[in-house]
């Protein structure tokens, strides 16, 4: 299609969604007194109630939340919406959310009890921050490839929502009824950004188009949506085969009317921006961009630390960790003077190969030793399964259900062959004693409702995942694998690597390609590699990579502060319960209760005198 011809059709779709917004969203006014109504009747509660009817009512505004956590049955609702994305929605939840802090304000916290002290800190810390998160929602690219809201659609049907009953099918088709609501919001929200001179680089829309481009020509029958709910379904007994057909054909209209044509007029969208978007760049180019990226730190790492400093510290790390790495390859005789693209390469074919059809049940392996061996470190196990699911993609995890309906999932491609030297590592970070072991105890603990849900204090969750590969080398589990030992460092040394480089092109102008020769020359990467990692920190939320090793090294520290004031009383066990039972916290808050604890510990009150004498002496 000519460049015009796509603008003028994008201006009638952008018609299209102001009468949409219409019907998916309130007016400003009307939503506006709805928060009021919302803030009306929190203020007043007790404070246990209040910190999780408020979030509650966050939740209540993010429907495919609520059915990811499993809370669709306690709060009352059905499986049954989509997200409003649109603009003015969200503006009007981040009003919600300041509401809400300014009722935690009139709280006495001196007045409350430990624990409660401790929600009062770690509610209030996520609320100011998304205060400060406000300002600048418009600077995050409505759309791009990879994590996005178009494509994230497609996972989250087929895994996360419900299809056990009818009324879960019945859900199912009309959420396929909205798609067209939720995307005419994304194309809204996309012109919105670009009024204020913010467009996601051109390659990214490309490759976001390219995605959902053969949507629009293809039979609703062929695609996921369609396939997946006609074999979830057939699982479903109380349906009769009549009422199972009339629900396929009810899908397939859905999907026609409503699925289809909605991805259709996101990619006329996407093309019509490509040709006026900026070359890919950090967000310094951005208006005010500086500040919108000490504002992103601030919210993932969860600390002060400025830009300059992370870039600092990241750079000390790749030193201390690249040498290590070079004692390990001195040790199996390779040569000094090889680079890391030719050492980790031959690391690759000397560890061997795992075939692409053995991928997940070498990982499987991984996982269930790794569920033996953690007892050495852990007196604590949660009760929800892990399971591994392939396709063409992976590399991340996604946490099971608060419910206990859904189980944990670690997400892997097993499309080709692959090394079998990083398989440990990342199973570790994502599954046990990583992510899935840190996010499942900690949703399985009477804690509120908000440390639970959301990518919330990010600097705790990843750098407990990264704190977990650690912990494997440290308790020995590497002894026998030279090899994936290398990768656990190599892994380490990419996120050291991800603290230069977030902050390289975030705050120090540097080019996409300066940050991928850096990547391919320090970490050893595949250029191709290195070209998706660098794209993913561009488009990505900004200082988000920064937060891996900012959380790890704060735990490392924690624990070698345990160590050195506690000695013999010292208790990994005991120590790994402070961190995971009060679930994610802010860094500066986990220090908080790390210290207490060491005090406690070391300074037991003294035991009550017996009775009516004087305590005999031991």
């Amino acid at each position: 299609m000519r460049r015009n011809a796509a603008i003028a059709l994008l201006a009638c779709v952008l018609v299209a969604v102001g009468l949409a917004q219409v019907a998916f969203g309130a007016s400003k006014a009307a939503a506006s007194a709805e928060v009021q109504a919302i803030l009306d009747d929190l203020r007043g509660l007790p404070f246990d109630d209040f910190i999780d009817e408020s979030f509650k009512q966050i939740l209540l505004r993010h429907p495919q939340d609520v059915t990811s956590l499993g809370l669709s049955q306690s709060f009352g609702i059905r499986d049954d919406a989509l997200d409003n994305a649109c603009n003015a929605f969200v503006d009007e939840t981040y009003d919600l959310k300041a509401g809400i802090l300014g009722i935690l304000q009139t709280y006495r916290r001196s007045a409350l009890g430990y624990t409660q002290q401790i929600s009062y800190d770690s509610y209030g810390w996520i609320l100011e921050a998304w205060t400060a998160e406000h300002e600048f929602m418009y600077h995050f690219y409505p759309v791009t490839y990879g994590f996005s809201r178009q494509v994230d659609l497609f996972r989250f049907l087929a895994d996360e929502h419900p299809l056990q009953t009818r009324e879960n099918a019945e859900d199912y088709i009309s959420r396929l009824e909205q798609v067209n609501d939720q995307l005419a919001c994304l194309i809204s929200n996309l012109q919105d950004s670009q009024q204020r001179g913010i467009i996601a680089p051109a390659q990214f829309l490309r490759r976001a188009a390219d995605q959902i481009r053969d949507i629009g020509p293809g039979s609703a029958r062929y695609l996921s949506f369609y396939t997946d709910f006609e074999a979830g379904i057939a699982a479903i007994a109380e349906l009769t085969p009549a009422e199972r057909q009339q629900m396929l054909l009810d899908a397939e209209d859905a999907i026609n009317e409503s699925v289809i044509p909605a991805y259709q007029d996101l990619v006329v969208a996407l093309d019509a921006q490509i040709p006026i978007a900026p070359g890919r760049h950090g967000v310094w180019r951005l208006p005010d961009g500086d500040r919108f990226y000490e504002t992103c730190l601030r919210y993932t790492t969860t600390t002060d630390l400025t830009p300059d400093e992370i870039h600092r510290t990241g750079l000390a790390e790749v030193e201390r960790i690249r040498g290590l790495i070079r004692e390990g390859f001195d040790g199996l005789g390779y040569p000094p003077e090889g680079s890391f693209p030719e050492l980790f390469d031959r690391l690759g074919r000397d560890s061997g190969v795992i075939p692409a059809d053995q991928i997940v049940a070498h990982n499987e392996a991984i996982i269930e030793q790794a569920l033996r061996d953690v007892g050495e470190a852990f007196d604590i196990v949660p009760a929800t399964p892990v399971i591994v699911i392939a396709g063409s993609g992976g590399g991340f995890y996604v946490s099971g259900s608060i419910d206990g309906s859904r189980p944990g999932a670690y997400y892997i491609g097993d499309s080709v062959d692959e090394y079998r030297y990083w398989m440990r590592t990342i199973a570790y970070h994502e599954t046990v004693p990583g992510h899935h072991f840190q996010i499942s105890i900690g949703n399985e603990q009477d804690v509120p409702l908000f440390t639970k849900a959301g990518m919330i204090f990010t600097g705790f969750v990843e750098g407990w995942a990264l704190y977990a590969e650690r912990l494997a080398s440290d308790l020995g589990w590497y002894e026998d694998d030279v090899y994936s030992d290398l990768g656990r460092l190599q892994w380490e040394l990419l996120r050291a690597a991800r603290m230069v480089v977030d902050t390289g092109l975030h705050s120090r102008h540097w080019g996409r390609q300066h940050a991928i020769d850096y990547y391919v020359d320090v970490v050893g990467a595949d250029p191709a590699l290195a070209e998706q990692q660098i794209d993913l920190y561009l488009y990505y939320y900004p200082g988000y990579f920064s937060a891996y090793k900012t959380g790890m090294m704060k735990l490392l520290e924690l624990r070698a502060r345990a160590q050195d004031e506690l000695g013999d009383l010292f208790d990994i066990k005991e120590f790994h319960r402070v961190v995971l039972l009060n679930n994610r916290l802010p860094l500066e808050l986990l220090e908080r209760l790390v210290d207490d604890y060491i005090d406690r510990r070391g300074n037991p009150p003294p035991a009550p005198r017996p009775a009516g004498g004087r305590r005999s002496a031991p």
